[in-house]
Formats: structure tokens, sequence, C-alpha cells
């Protein structure tokens, strides 16, 4: 059977797989969801970018307040997702303005399904950015089995939330920088389409980051990796399409990012942010971040037993290792060279999420690192796991290897979906 119809398949397990989540997971239950579509409701209503002090329209407020599980913290409602870049609710405003005629509850479920949809790019492009890694078609088609089967990944994307989109471009960054690494597998693409999407250069990978700043600030990450590599003309034409949004925040609240929890510390300074670093427990954070990422039951926290997470934990823990000895063996190669830029994105990123930890315990006196967003590199887990594997066992068994991990992911799946989320939400 060629290729392209393996692919096929795991795409659509992957749609499938997003749609029963968005079925199992009540109204207003994904992570911040109400203030995510009240972000393209104001979108609709006012055809300007909304300020985190906005309230949200009557219809959302009645909705939120009938639900039998709700998370909101003060009245009224406010606006509070319009901190995020705009990029992700002009798009999703389009569907919106179709639907609005149905009930509240119908609209959010489609425009979750919607999102589903982006967030479904993630699979051509893992495929095409492990061939850049192995030059295998089959680890390729296993890494994105591997995607498929991670439940949180399932939950994260199977709302409303700039995360579907953020997952998207990311991904196509990362295959970018891949294949600006010398690339030698054209022959080994097949679809032409999948090639089509995945143009190299400096402009796409501009473009790619551009996009990027306008859906989420944490593609500030990427900046630093850019300027390593001397990719000087794509990080200007980044600056040129997302740069106005960063500007328009320091002009509204003297803060680069805009975020609430950055905003409510800018007065502190920088002296108390330093200092504040010392104060941190980064045990409990780093717990903290490793059980959201594994395994969280959407806004309601849920947790599964802590040896499930020792488990997927002992297994990371492996698979770096195994990466890290690796980097640390010369000569370095090609694959070795991948392996150091992945493995920079996932510093890079943790840098930053290490920060807005800093800023939740000033704001918050909270210890405490949302996991779930470094899904966003999700393509670069995956194929640093299928690394580790092929480093520990070979590449005669890093099918199985990656069976076995796809195996523990489903299991997870499966035991959440039935005996954890099913229950809670049935209550």
């Amino acid at each position: 059977m060629p290729t392209r119809w393996y692919l096929g398949a795991i795409w659509l397990a992957f749609l499938v797989h997003g749609a029963f989540y968005c079925h199992l997971i009540p109204l207003w239950e994904g992570f911040d969801e109400w203030g995510h579509y009240a972000f393209v409701e104001y979108l609709r209503l006012h055809g300007t970018l909304p300020l985190p002090s906005d309230d949200v329209t009557e219809e959302i407020h009645d909705s939120v307040e009938s639900e039998p599980i709700r998370h909101e913290e003060v009245e009224p409602l406010k606006v509070f997702e319009a901190q995020q870049p705009p990029l992700y609710y002009w798009i999703l405003s389009v569907p919106n303005r179709i639907f609005i005629h149905t009930p509240i509850s119908i609209r959010v479920h489609r425009l979750r399904l919607f999102s589903v949809l982006i967030a479904s790019l993630v699979i051509p492009l893992a495929y095409l950015a492990a061939l850049e890694l192995f030059y295998s078609r089959a680890i390729a088609l296993s890494v994105c089995a591997l995607i498929v089967s991670m439940p949180a990944l399932m939950i994260d994307i199977s709302r409303i939330g700039n995360e579907s989109l953020s997952i998207a471009i990311a991904s196509w960054i990362i295959l970018l920088l891949l294949r600006q690494s010398q690339s030698v597998t054209g022959r080994l693409v097949g679809p032409p389409i999948l090639a089509a999407a995945a143009f190299s250069g400096g402009s796409a990978l501009g473009l790619a980051l551009g996009l990027g700043l306008l859906t989420k600030a944490y593609f500030l990450a990427f900046i630093p990796v850019l300027l390593l590599r001397r990719r000087i003309y794509s990080l200007l034409v980044a600056i040129a399409i997302g740069g106005w949004w960063y500007w328009r925040n320091f002009r509204l609240t003297g803060t680069l990012t805009g975020e609430v929890t950055d905003v409510a510390v800018s007065k502190l300074g920088f002296a108390a942010k330093l200092a504040a670093i010392g104060k941190v427990h980064w045990l409990r954070v780093l717990d903290s971040a490793v059980w959201t990422h594994i395994w969280t039951g959407a806004w309601s926290f849920l947790t599964v037993r802590s040896w499930m997470y020792r488990v997927f934990e002992v297994v990371f823990l492996i698979v770096a290792i195994m990466v890290v000895l690796a980097l640390a063996r010369r000569p370095i190669g090609r694959f070795k060279g991948k392996l150091a830029l992945l493995c920079s994105l996932e510093a890079l990123f943790a840098l930053g999420i290490s920060y807005q930890s800093v800023l939740i315990f000033l704001a918050k006196n909270i210890m405490f690192a949302p996991g779930w967003y470094f899904y966003a590199l999700v393509v670069a887990e995956a194929l640093l796991l299928a690394s580790g594997m092929l480093l520990l066992v070979g590449r005669k068994r890093v099918l199985l290897a990656m069976g076995f991990l796809i195996a523990l992911f489903v299991a997870l799946d499966v035991y959440t979906a039935i005996f954890v989320l099913a229950r809670f939400y049935k209550r």
C-alpha cells in the first residue's frame, strides 16, 4: 500500500480522535474556553480588537452561568483573552459568522471541530520533519502515529483556543529549520501537495514565524534560534508581519507580551523578578509542568494515579539520557546537528515557560507551569522521543520501541477517557 494511504489513515485518526474529545468535553470545560470565544464574538460584533477590561456578551455570560461546571473567578465576566495575539480569532470569526444563528452550544462544538482541523496540519508537517531527520518513511509514520495517540494533546486542541493554530505553525517552523540544515529528502516526500505545503527559504521561515508571533507570544522563543543561525532576513520578515502587535502591547501596557500576569507584576521591576527566581520551588514547578503535559483533565485539572505519571517520566528520562549521550559524542554529523536544534528549541521554550512561572509566583504566590503549552513543540517532542528510541534499541528495533510508546499513550487515553473524564462529567 502506498505511503500516502497510511499517512491519510493516520491523519483521519487524528481528526476522529479530536472529534471524540470535542464531544466528550462539556461546554466551556476547555482551558479558558469561554474567554477565547468571547474574543471571537467581540470581533463579530465590533470589528475591532478587544481589551481585557471589556465585558463578554450577555449570551456568553448566561451560558457560562448555566453550566454545572464553572471556572470563572470574578463578576462581571471579561474578555480576558484579549491579551492574546489576534490571528486565531480573526480566522475563527469567519466560521463563527456562518454558524451565528445556531444555539451557542452547537456553535462552540462546530468551532471546536474547526480548531481540530487546523491542528491536524501537524500530521503532514510531522511526517515531512521526520523524513528530514530519519530518512525513513516507516519511522516518519510512527512519529505521526505517536502524535495521534497523545490524549493530553487532544484535550488541548479540542476546544476554542489558539493552541490549535500555534501547534500547526510551530510544526511548520520546525520543519523549515530542519530543511535548512542541508536536507536531502526531496525524493522521499512522495505526494507533491506535501512538498508544496512546506516550501523552504528565508521568506517562508519569516512568514511562518510572523504568523506565529500573531498567534501566541511564546513564539518569541524562536527568535534566538534565528539569530544564532544567522537568519536575519527571515527575522526581519517575521518582525514586519507580527511586530506591530508587540509594539501595541508596549504602548498599552508597558510590557512586550501584554499578558495579564506580566502586566500585573510589571511595576515590580527587574530586580524583584530576579529575586523571585531564588524563592520559587523549581522542583514543584517542574512537577506541575510534567503532569499537566502528560495528562490533565481539561479546566477541572483532573489527574490520574501518580504511578502512571512516573511510568512516562521514566521513559522520558531514558530518552533524554540517550539523546544527551549521543550529542556528547563526536563527531557531530547532520543527525546530531538536527538533534541539537530540536533540543535548543525545547530549552528556549522551557526558559519562556520558566519566566511565566516566575510571573505567576509574583502575582499569585503559586508554584505552577502550564505544561500543555509544550504541545506547541509536539513535533520536536515526538522526533526526540523517536530519536531516543532509535539510539536505545537501534534501527532494526526502533519501530517496536515506537509501538511500545504508542501503546502506553493509547492505554492512558482509553483509561482516562472512560474511567476519569466520562465518569466525572456524568456526575
